[in-house]
Parts: structure tokens; sequence; C-alpha cells
């Protein structure tokens, strides 16, 4: 049975190719469950996103309205396919009045594998044979960008590395063999380092608690090839 106390928060990543939903609970009583589903959309996004996010629903037991929280990634990524993800998440804060939460397409790379201990180089395709990179390193207990991001080839991602730096994000198994020979170079196991919504929630779940929530009318997809990149404003304190 669901409990109806809960703050549910619907978590939408359609940076690319590569499509991921969760749903989960917010609040501090842990003891709700979510779910979680991630496939290749290709280009479908638009057809499939809302028939994935009512099986979902389905599947936790919980109807629209009682979705008390969005989240989205907020890109970098492919064009069309984050003005899917966030068209859709500002659809149902607005329809609904509930809070909305961008959160970076790298931020949720990086924290799929925070869990290591060591620097993050994430990336995330950004179409058009564009990979967007950021390196991250842990401040105060969380990763946090450092620098300018940055487009670079597969290839080249192990590039520049002066300490032992996962590498987050999706790669063929081509170059995965090649990079792994690479200096300084941690890849973790392929699912591992895959790009996920639940860790989106996570992230958004913080400034959820902390009262963060982005504006609706001014939250937009960053496309970096259309503006200049720049790092990130640092974090605030809790």
């Amino acid at each position: 049975m669901v409990d109806t106390s809960q703050t549910w928060m619907l978590a939408l990543d359609t940076s690319n190719t590569l499509a991921s939903l969760a749903l989960g609970p917010v609040g501090d009583d842990t003891g709700a469950l979510g779910a979680e589903i991630v496939w290749n959309a290709g280009r479908n996004q638009t057809t499939t996103i809302l028939v994935e996010v009512d099986g979902l629903m389905r599947l936790v037991g919980i109807t629209p309205g009682q979705l008390g929280a969005v989240a989205v990634a907020s890109g970098p990524g492919a064009f069309n396919a984050l003005r899917v993800g966030m068209s859709i998440a500002k659809g149902f804060a607005f329809s609904m009045q509930i809070p909305i939460f961008g959160v970076g397409t790298l931020d949720i790379a990086a924290h799929v594998v925070a869990y290591a201990g060591h620097p993050v180089r994430a990336f995330v395709e950004a179409g058009r044979g564009r990979i967007v990179v950021g390196d991250y390193r842990m401040t105060n207990g969380r990763l946090q960008l450092r620098g300018a991001l940055d487009h670079r080839t597969p290839g080249e991602l192990g590039d520049g590395l002066l300490e032992p730096t996962v590498l987050s994000g999706e790669l063929s198994e081509t170059d995965r063999q090649a990079l792994k020979e690479m200096p300084n170079v941690i890849l973790p196991p392929a699912a591992a380092g895959r790009r996920r919504a639940s860790a989106l929630l996570d992230l958004a779940a913080q400034r959820w608690r902390n009262d963060e929530a982005d504006d609706l009318l001014a939250l937009e997809p960053m496309y970096i090839h259309s503006q200049p990149v720049v790092a990130a404003k640092p974090e605030r304190n809790p």
C-alpha cells in the first residue's frame, strides 16, 4: 500500500538518446520505495516519455495528483532531447503548482560514482558527434564542478589527468578498451558509470529539503554550443 503522506518526486532525464525516469519519496521517512527505468529512447522521446511516466506511476501505485515535486536534467545534452524533458517537467509543475528542480546533466553523471572517493571526469553526448566534459572534485563532502566545461572526442577523455580519476558516462566497448590503457583513468563497470534518473532525484531531493526550487519561468535547458560555458555556481550551504 502506498504511503500517501509522502511527497513524491518525478525525475526526468532526456539529455540524449539514453532516457531515464525515476519516481520516489523525498520526505524524511525513507520507508516508501520508488521505481526507475532506463532505456534507449533514440529520437522517440516525444512519443514515449509520457507513456513511460504513466507506466512508472502505475508500477509504484500513485496518481499524478500525488506528485509533490518534479526534477529535470537541464543539460548540456542533445538540443531536441533536452527540450522534451524540460517541456514535460514544466507542464507538470505548472498544471499542478508544484516545485521544479533543474539539475545539470554532468552533475548527475558525477553523482553516480561519488561513492568511489576519487575526482571525477563526467561527460555526456551532446549530438553531432560532440561530447561535453566536466571535471569534479570533492569539496565539503560533495563533488563540485571545477573549471569550465569542454568539448572532446571519446579518445581524448583521458587527456590531462594528473591523478587517478573516474570517468563517468556512456562509452562504447571500443572506447572503453582504448581508455583503460591511459594513465590515471579509472573506468567503473559500464552499468555503474551510466547516468540515471535516480541520481537526479537524489540531488534534487537535497534541494527540496532546503527549499531551493527553481523559478518555473526562468528555468531553461543549457545549450553550450549557443552560449558561453562557465563553471557552476558554488553550492549553497545546507
